[in-house]
């Protein structure tokens, strides 16, 4: 990661520092998770569970893992360069890897995956999102930081070709009922033209219109088999 690269993200995470709903988002984003794991509300499958946070910027999602009784650790570009060096976690000690909205700025992301790989336990899983290039198109140039983009397709064939299984990719829908959480074509229609509104609008229309995304999620297993 170029030392370019680095400013940015520091200087990234310096401005999330200064929003007060950081907080806020950490526990829609873990609950989230929760519905994808088809345990909506049922927080208890954390306890005791070791996540690690690659590229963890501010830690928004660490106090609703920790408030779950899960033991949370935060990796970002300070401290490790994601794309070249050797994760600071030992082999198959990790329970979940997250990985939010950060792949898409890795060049190649073999290493990532390879390492994220290493420091999952068997059956452990991966957790992330990306936007959706077929969504967003041009805006996904909008961040110069951005050098990776990826379709439903292609995410789900980098996982497995990287030694995932079980992989399952679908819109990067928040909080919404477990049946949305699909890889399907009519539920992609459904995220990018059926629902007008993000799921955090304010506005007075029913919830079924709410849910707008041009976003991806991940959830992929690693082989409880040696390879």
């Amino acid at each position: 990661m170029s030392t370019n690269k680095q400013g940015y993200f520091k200087h990234r995470n310096a401005t999330l520092s200064l929003r007060d709903d950081r907080n806020q988002l950490g526990e829609r984003e873990v609950k989230t998770l929760l519905t994808m794991l088809q345990t909506p509300g049922n927080g208890s499958c954390l306890d005791g569970k070791a996540v690690v946070d690659l590229g963890c910027g501010d830690q928004y999602i660490r106090k609703a893992f920790e408030d779950r009784g899960a033991t949370y650790r935060g990796i970002d570009v300070d401290e490790c360069n994601l794309e070249v060096q050797s994760f600071p976690v030992e082999n198959d000690s990790q329970d979940i890897a997250v990985c939010l909205a950060l792949i898409e700025h890795l060049q190649d992301p073999g290493h990532f995956l390879a390492e994220t790989l290493r420091g999952l336990k068997p059956g452990g899983l991966l957790w992330l999102s990306t936007p959706d290039i077929e969504a967003c198109s041009a805006k996904f140039w909008n961040d110069p930081t951005h050098v990776h983009p990826y379709t439903r397709a292609s995410l789900r064939t980098l996982l497995r070709m990287n030694g995932f299984e079980d992989v399952l990719v679908t819109p990067n829908y928040r909080c919404k009922p477990n049946d949305l959480y699909r890889d399907t074509d009519f539920n992609f229609f459904r995220a990018r033209h059926l629902m007008p509104f993000a799921g955090t609008s304010r506005f007075p229309v029913p919830e079924w219109l709410k849910g707008h995304c041009t976003g991806l999620f991940a959830l992929a297993k690693k082989p409880n088999r040696v390879q």
